[in-house]
């Protein structure tokens, strides 16, 4: 007990005795606040732009700004989700259920305080529950040999894929590219260098910092530049006269249901253990699990403290969880997470026993980061709710030339390699791609930051153990069986959900705007990743078995799945949806496969809502709803068919940002493109205005510019 009690004072005194790590970790918390706040962008997109940057700094200040900015966006999320019923971030989107019922009543500040005081309780409840978990921690991570360490990644690859709307299919292709990508370079066994093209650029294979910029952040602002719209479309609820006398209302809700607390805040934990599941699910589950328990279930969803906590307590409580099999076993729980193992990998830190070893404070100074930012941010969110709620009136184009800025800047400073530009150019294209498919991204990167461990332990279990690791490994046996259930659950899903239809209620509705997507985009990214994975194999068998058989393997993997997409997959197109107001609640409609039909079918699934990173999420089981006569005849297309070209263009405008970075550098060729960009890409409704937002613009990127040229000593002045 003396030992625990000395890391824990041990992870505060390392944060405490590093000024630039507290000054960071404040940073980092008003940023996630900041940014949070905005639905759609989130704090993964802070996360990715934040990776270059941490190569530079300090172990300690590294990870304290990497989470506290993680930290700091879930209660700013949860604002817009009580006063616009417009999560900031999926993980809140259950909060909308009885937060923005409440804010209508006329008690938002009620609404916040409970949000608030659940999250600060729940991540107290959390840390508790973390310190008695991680003294098993590294007596477990003994146990995982080569073999449990091959089936396990596996296994975290298709977990990691159903956070999202990502079918089986797409999650394995999409683990399986990131580990393709993996393989580029140098192979750790035999030295033989693998997939270079002879370009001098991969020698030291894909690079982390670009490929993450660009399937995150630079992917997301092209997405909000197609829909040129704000951040957040719907109408607030307003704060009443009395918000602050309502505050500590909301306090004592959350302390006279104490027991739905604990109960969350625990759940929330255990659910973060497993990762892929706790991610974005903890809130959903507890959510289900609190309603059930409820004696006022009926209630549910009409507003009530209850629901608001059953929500909202898991929050920060299940990233404390998530901590363990992080730092454990370098398994992730959710997309943060996966940026925060980039960043680990970056500042040279190998999860697993050799950190237990090495390093035995640093886990309980993450654990006293994430706790001080997450309350710190509850706190001074709560104070700054009104204001914040303002940010999400601005555009998605406003805010592209500084992320896009920004991210081609980093994106050069991770390594001072000019190849990093030209990197994040392509994967910005491809993660356009990807989301337009529902890949998974998470798996992607997984796959490339897991990839190395993946080839090593591979070539250690064939070594070792050959084929007989099956008898010899009981617990890569449970990862198999593991992973073929979840494999299997997931298809029988598919399955359901693709041929059963619950018909509840049938409208009559005329539905001009639906314009009905073919599989042409689908069916030609697969011929070409089809293409792609037999050149990558016949590659792949000119190296050393050694070298190569690993790679073929995963590409032919790929390549079968591609093939089973292409030729034998149902022709059922993408969606196609259309919103029906009812009642205030926006509830997705399948229009079948014809998509042209007068008649809207209504399926048993309850609300979707539109995260940022993957296409909409049907939550099933949450709100049974029974059409009636209020429905009102309202039916507008989703989709706005214009996006797509304007998406194009977007990513045209980040090839200008790359082209000016080549030919003037940091210093001058981002502020160049960014003028340009304010004349041509971004005309506002009048000339006074665009002028106005030019000459800001250009003068603002030119001082990030500037400083971070000067701070990370970027000496590239382009090739003029």
């Amino acid at each position: 007990m003396n030992i625990v009690f000395g890391y824990l004072a041990g992870g505060l005194g390392e944060l405490l005795r590093s000024p630039e790590a507290l000054l960071l970790m404040l940073i980092g918390m008003f940023v996630g606040m900041f940014v949070g706040v905005l639905p759609g962008l989130g704090v993964v997109l802070v996360a990715s732009l934040l990776l270059p940057f941490i190569y530079h700094l300090g172990i300690v200040p590294g990870i304290a700004v990497m989470l506290a900015t993680l930290s700091g966006g879930f209660f700013s999320a949860s604002i817009t989700a009580i006063l616009l019923n417009t999560p900031g971030a999926p993980e809140s989107f259950p909060t909308t259920f009885d937060g923005f019922p409440m804010a209508e009543n006329g008690e938002a500040g009620r609404a916040l305080a409970i949000s608030a005081t659940s999250i600060l309780v729940g991540v107290l409840i959390a840390c508790v529950a973390f310190i008695a978990l991680f003294q098993v921690a590294e007596p477990l991570t003994k146990l995982f040999l080569p073999p449990a360490y091959v089936t396990v990644i596996i296994l975290a690859l298709v977990l990691i894929g159903q956070s999202g709307s990502a079918s089986v299919t797409t999650t394995l292709v999409s683990g399986g590219i990131g580990l393709m990508l993996s393989f580029v370079g140098s192979d750790p066994v035999t030295g033989v260098y693998r997939f270079t093209m002879g370009l001098p650029g991969l020698l030291s294979g894909i690079a982390l910092v670009p490929f993450a910029l660009g399937l995150f952040a630079v992917t997301q602002m092209v997405v909000m530049y197609g829909g040129n719209e704000a951040v957040a479309k719907t109408t607030s609820a307003g704060l009443s006269l009395q918000f602050r006398s309502q505050v500590p209302l909301g306090v004592l809700d959350v302390f006279r249901n104490w027991r739905d607390v604990i109960r969350t805040s625990l759940v929330a934990v255990f659910l973060g253990l497993v990762p892929g599941v706790g991610a974005i699910s903890a809130n959903f589950i507890s959510y289900g699990i609190g309603q059930r328990t409820s004696r006022r279930r009926h209630l549910f969803g009409t507003g009530i403290a209850e629901g608001i906590i059953s929500s909202e307590s898991s929050t920060l409580s299940r990233e404390v969880g998530s901590l363990i099999p992080a730092v454990a076993l370098g398994l992730p729980s959710g997309t943060g997470m996966v940026l925060f193992l980039a960043a680990l990998s970056i500042l040279g830190l190998q999860p697993g026993p050799a950190l237990f070893q090495t390093t035995p404070r640093l886990p309980y100074a993450m654990m006293w980061i994430i706790l001080i930012a997450g309350a710190l941010s509850c706190v001074l969110g709560l104070a700054l709710a009104p204001w914040l709620a303002k940010i999400t009136g601005v555009r998605g184009p406003l805010l592209f030339p500084f992320i896009v800025g920004l991210a081609v800047i980093g994106s050069y400073a991770y390594q001072a390699y000019t190849f990093d530009v030209a990197e994040l150019l392509i994967f910005s294209g491809v993660g356009l791609l990807m989301r337009k498919l529902r890949f998974s991204m998470p798996a992607a990167i997984m796959g490339l930051i897991l990839g190395g461990t993946f080839d090593n332990n591979f070539h250690l279990t064939e070594k070792i153990y050959g084929w007989n690791f099956i008898v010899k490994s009981p617990l890569a046996d449970i990862f198999i069986l593991l992973t073929v259930l979840v494999l299997l659950s997931s298809l029988r899903h598919y399955t359901r959900t693709s041929n059963k239809e619950v018909v509840t209620e049938t409208i009559e509705a005329t539905i001009p705007e639906v314009t009905v997507e073919d599989k042409t985009l689908e069916r030609a990214v697969y011929g070409v990743l089809l293409v792609i994975c037999g050149v990558y194999s016949f590659v792949a068998f000119g190296y050393p078995i050694a070298a190569g058989l690993i790679p073929a393997a995963v590409a032919i993997m790929v390549g079968v799945i591609s093939l089973y997409q292409l030729v034998l997959a149902p022709t059922t197109g993408l969606l196609r949806q259309a919103n029906v107001a009812v009642e205030g609640a926006e509830i997705a409609q399948d229009l079948g496969p014809g998509g042209s039909s007068s008649k809207v079918v209504v399926r048993d699934y309850g609300t979707a809502f539109s995260s940022a990173g993957s296409s909409p999420l049907v939550v099933e089981g949450l709100s049974h709803l029974t059409l009636t006569e209020s429905v009102t005849s309202s039916v507008r297309s989703v989709k706005d068919m214009n996006s797509g070209a304007r998406e194009l263009r977007g990513i045209g405008w980040v090839g200008v940002y790359a082209l000016g970075f080549y030919i003037l550098g940091a210093k001058w060729g981002i502020p160049a493109a960014t003028a340009a960009y304010s004349v041509f890409g971004n005309r506002l409704s009048t000339f006074y205005r665009t002028a106005i937002f030019g000459v800001a613009a250009t003068s603002t990127v030119i001082v990030l510019s500037m400083g971070f040229a000067q701070l990370f000593h970027l000496t590239y002045g382009g090739i003029l």
